[in-house]
């Protein structure tokens, strides 16, 4: 398997309103597609597919020299079902490639969170000791009133970023 190229899934996959998506201009770009052929065979997929591919495929628009042209996003299983009538070693290496760069994606993100919490979990225990020492004496309650505030930044902080920030990346140049 070491014969077929490392995508950077950042570069393909981006992470929006909490669904892994890709879009046809990134898709034609890896597979070596015209983007209007690409976009025909999308078309003739999504009618194949019935209502399923209502939940997998969104036709939207990029801007290009003043006009707007069309183009799809996709979730991974659209991805999946997209290039399986895909054929040759290159489709099929880029297809290999692409499932494991939307599973690294996935597994970043599960570990991202899972450390965010872990961290959340540990700052309200802190914050729950800080007030019951505060509650026991006078000097405590000083202590806790110091450490409350910060505990709280602190708190609000980690639960920011438990909803990591993925942008989205523009189309190749190549491509558009």
């Amino acid at each position: 398997m070491s014969d077929f190229p490392v995508l950077n899934f950042q570069d393909f996959i981006s992470f929006v309103d909490g669904r892994l998506i890709t879009d046809s201009l990134k898709v034609a770009a890896v597979h070596g597609k015209r983007h209007d052929s690409l976009l025909l065979l999308i078309r003739k997929r999504i009618v194949e597919a019935g209502e399923w591919a209502f939940h997998n495929f969104v036709e939207c628009s990029y801007e290009k020299g003043g006009r707007s042209w069309p183009m799809f996003t996709m979730t991974k299983d659209g991805y999946a079902f997209l290039v399986g009538r895909m054929t040759g070693k290159l489709a099929v290496q880029h297809q290999i490639a692409y499932i494991v760069a939307f599973g690294s994606m996935e597994a970043y993100i599960e570990n991202q969170a899972s450390g965010i919490r872990y961290r959340i979990d540990r700052n309200e225990l802190e914050e729950k000791d800080s007030f019951r020492r505060g509650s026991v004496h006078g000097r405590g309650l000083r202590v806790r009133q110091l450490e409350a505030p910060v505990l709280k930044i602190e708190h609000d902080a980690l639960t920011a970023k438990l909803q990591p920030y993925l942008p989205m990346f523009d189309a190749p140049e190549s491509v558009q």
